[in-house]
Parts: C-alpha cells; structure tokens; sequence
C-alpha cells in the first residue's frame, strides 16, 4: 500500500500519517510473499538463489522426558507430519497446516523414535521434584533433562534439535503458566513445600541449607530460578538447541478451555521454530539493505539478588541476510537510585567496547569484512557518553543510525469501526514517529490482537538515513521471529526477545561460555 501523509492539527501539535507498504520476505527459487504461511505453502522455505532446493531435506529430532511424555510428542510429530486441518471459520487468519514433508511448506520430513529417544524413569522425576527448596528443584529437573540430552549428544546420528517434553507435574511445581488471556499463573506449591515454609515462618531451624524454602542460596552447585531458562543453559553446552513441549502445546484435540490457538496454528508455529532451530531458514526479509548489522541494546542483572548493583550490557545482532547473534557484554554497576533513572545507561568506554565486539563478530561471520551500516536500536533515550562511545566503537563503519523505541501509550483511531492498519506511521518531527507494528491486514481480512493495538513509538534517532527508511526497517524486522509462523509481532526482533535473552543469559556462571547463535536462546 502506497503512501498517503496527510496533514493536521490535535491542541497546536502539527503531525503527517500515511501507511507503509508492507515488508515482502523471501522463500524458495527468489519467490516473494508477505505472509509467511502463505509464502512457505506456495514456494517453500529459503533457499539461495543458486539451488533448486534447500539444503535441509530432512531433520533428526531427538526427544527427552518420561515415557507418556515422549509417547505423546511423538504422537504430535506424526500428526504434524500430514493435513492439520481447523474449523475453517478463518482462512487467511488462520490456514490449516499442510504438513512437514518432503512436499511444501517446507520441503523437509521429520525423524524421531529410536534411537532419538532418552527416556527418563518415573525415579529420576520424583527424585528430581523431591527437594523443598525451589530453587533446587528447578536445578534437579533441568540437571535430569541436561543429561538425557547429553545422552543423546553421544549417540549416532546425534539429533538436530531435541524436544524437551515436561509431564504436567513438572509444570505444576516448577513453572509458571500463561493463561488464555496471557497473563502468569501462579505454579501450585507442593504440600511439602508449604509446611516447610509455615515452619520457616514460626522460627523453626532447618538441618541443611537446601530443606529451607525461604533460601535463594548461590554456592558451588549453580542454581536457577526458572526452568526454561535452566533447560536452555544447560543444553547449551552440549551445543544443542532446545524446544519445550508442554501438554497443552501438543494436545491433539482443541477443547476451548484448553486452547488459545486452534491445533493448526500451533503446529505451524511449532514446526516454524524447529525449523529454525535445526539449522534451517524458514525466510528472509527481501527489503534488507546489504551489509548492515542490526543490533538491538539491552540490559540484564547478573544473579537473582534483587538489592544487585550490577548490570551486564547484551546485543542481539543480526545481518541483513538475516542470521542472528547473541553477545554478552562487560558488567557494571548501575544505581537507579543515585542516577534518578531505571533504566541503565553505558558509560563510553563500555559501549566503545560493546560495539567493538559486535564489529569484529560481524566481520568475522563475514570474509573479515566490516559492515557498511549499523543501526542501533535502544528502549530508552541515549546519554552523551554512550552515543561517543557506540560510534567510537563503530570506527570505519561508514554510516551508523542510532534509534531510541518505547510504548508510550499515545494513540490514534482510524475513522470507522476497523484498527488503523499495520504501517500506518504518525510524524511529529524528523526525530519523533509513531509506527504501528500491529493493526489491521488486508490480506488477513483481520487484526489478529486481543485489544486496541498501541504504536511503537521512535523516541531519539541519530543518523542520516531518512526517517522514512528507519520506519520501514522497524517493520521489516517485525517479521523476522522464527519462534511463530505469525503475519508478524509487535516489536523487531532486535528488541522482541531482548528480555528472555537477557533471562537466560542472568543464569550462565561467568566462567561458563555461550553459543552465540540464536536458535540457542529461542
């Protein structure tokens, strides 16, 4: 859709809205779509231009969990593997799934079963789910999963990417739970559990450290304060990406109580992240401009002490041929208090540093050949000292944009009884634009959100390049979440999963390495 700025006044505020064209990404044989479902169903995934087909024809998925568990993963693989249809009360919304074979969407058939399988007994998961401490809990179940995939790590074929498969009982008492709405669930508290704490309560002395469940204790054996996270840490040692399977996510039936997303909508999403996540590419955005480097900026606390002064510094980078990097950056003490603001801010020696790091990366994934762009996206403004220090660090890059992005909660409504449309942009000036990320898709015939959708909203920009350009690489990079087959997500993926990132990495001892590659993270 073309643009088409008009212009006018709300309490003496001047202001330009038009529409951007919607980004086209890029599937099989140099073929362009707009919609990832659609575009994997017509041309299959990505592929370079000078092969017919893609590379991976076939992907080894290795499973780890209780034998029900493993039973009913499979269960859904093999559903997977053929026509998964639904009601049909929305086809361009939500299509039915073709299935993962050899034929379109993508071009690729599923293996598992022996000897993909490591089997955990009824033993290892009581023993594991014994411990009264949470925090040692977590550290029990994620240590049986870690070595059920080191088990697998050791076989011959070594899998691909492994399905960790967590029993409801696991979920119960180790994890938080999304509802339907979206929001956290509290994890029940084991019956154990709760007379230990009603103990700690009344004064009473524990005879070791790890009975106590008021103790968020940090010695030789590293502990972990969310499954997940503690799953994905452990995995990545082995150097093998990771997929959690709960049972509501694999439930061949689609009861309404159950479900928040129809059976063939979660088997595109699941089959989209394994994809990904063996080491394939689902697509690429067509838009991308050559040799740029897109990082996104942000923080995390080391450690689960919440009185911590400490904040580690982390860029999620991606190239323009859209392969994704996770770097972790030096440490630094950040007082809120003392600097009158949340949200942390490097100084310039430190994002000298950070950016350093992420130029060589690039360079060396690259032929030792430096990006002609970088752009930087940010979720607060930027102070003097680290703008100095990002385009210090960004030395013999010939052109760096610096871009500041918050929810402000400012909105528009469109005229009628429809959102505004996915691209609609509001311009108040050359630093400050609205963009909706979210809204309405015509080729969708829908919005798909549960409620009004709210802008991004560009704060601060440094740069050169047009303030339209910046706006559509925003929604460009929108579309680039391999972890859902979804028309898009509401932020880029520079900064859409800097927080879980930022979670799993709080986890990793210092002394311990990361693989850098995303689909380690997803």
């Amino acid at each position: 859709m073309s643009d088409s700025p008009s212009t006018t006044a709300m309490s003496k505020v001047a202001f330009d809205a038009g529409v951007l064209s919607e980004p086209r990404l890029l599937f099989g044989g140099g073929q362009e779509h707009v919609d990832p479902k659609l575009g994997l169903s017509l041309f299959g995934p990505y592929c370079p231009a000078d092969q017919a087909n893609p590379v991976m024809t076939s992907i080894r998925v290795g499973i780890v969990g209780p034998g029900s568990a493993v039973s009913d993963t499979e269960r859904w693989l093999e559903a997977c593997s053929g026509l998964i249809a639904n009601d049909g009360s929305q086809p361009f919304l939500a299509p039915e799934f073709p299935g993962f074979t050899e034929a379109m969407p993508f071009q690729c058939r599923l293996i598992f079963g022996d000897p993909m399988r490591s089997i955990l007994t009824e033993k290892d998961i009581k023993g594991a789910l014994a411990p009264t401490n949470l925090f040692e809990r977590i550290r029990s179940v994620a240590r049986v999963y870690s070595e059920g995939i080191e088990t697998l790590n050791q076989r011959e074929p070594r899998p691909d990417v492994v399905i960790c498969s967590l029993p409801q009982e696991v979920i119960d008492v180790c994890a938080a739970q999304l509802t339907k709405s979206g929001e956290l669930k509290r994890r029940r508290i084991p019956k154990a559990e709760k007379r230990a704490r009603d103990a700690a309560e009344r004064g009473q002395g524990f005879l070791f450290t790890e009975m106590d469940p008021t103790v968020n204790f940090d010695d030789e054996t590293w502990q972990f304060s969310d499954l997940r996270r503690a799953i994905k840490v452990m995995a990545m040692q082995y150097g093998m990406p990771t997929q959690l399977a709960w049972p509501r996510a694999i439930a061949l039936q689609n009861a309404e109580e159950q479900q928040a997303q129809d059976r063939a909508t979660r088997a595109w999403n699941f089959t989209t992240a394994l994809y990904y996540k063996a080491g394939g590419t689902p697509w690429r955005w067509s838009g991308a401009k050559p040799n740029t480097c897109f990082v996104g900026i942000s923080f995390y606390k080391e450690g689960r002490d919440t009185a911590s002064k400490l904040r580690t510094a982390m860029a999620q980078t991606f190239t323009s041929s859209g392969d994704g990097y996770v770097l972790r950056g030096n440490s630094f003490e950040w007082d809120a208090d003392r600097e009158k603001n949340r949200s942390p801010h490097l100084d310039r020696t430190s994002a000298e540093a950070l950016m350093k790091l992420v130029i060589d990366f690039y360079s060396k994934q690259n032929n030792n050949v430096k990006p002609a762009r970088v752009v930087i996206h940010k979720s607060s403004k930027f102070w003097e000292p680290e703008l100095e220090g990002l385009r210090s660090g960004c030395e013999g890059v010939s052109q760096v944009d610096l871009v500041a992005l918050q929810w402000r909660g400012v909105q528009f409504y469109r005229m009628g009884n429809y959102p505004p449309l996915r691209g609609t942009y509001v311009k108040f000036s050359d630093q400050n634009q609205l963009l909706y990320t979210m809204g309405y898709v015509p080729i969708q015939r829908s919005y798909n959100g549960p409620r009004v959708p709210q802008p991004l909203e560009v704060i601060e920009r440094h740069g050169d390049t047009p303030w339209r350009d910046i706006l559509s690489e925003i929604q460009g990079l929108t579309k680039l979440n391999w972890n859902t087959a979804a028309f898009s997500v509401a932020e880029p993926i520079t900064l859409a999963f800097a927080r879980r990132v930022g979670q799993i990495l709080a986890e990793v001892r210092s002394d311990q390495k990361i693989r850098n590659e995303y689909r380690f993270f997803m």
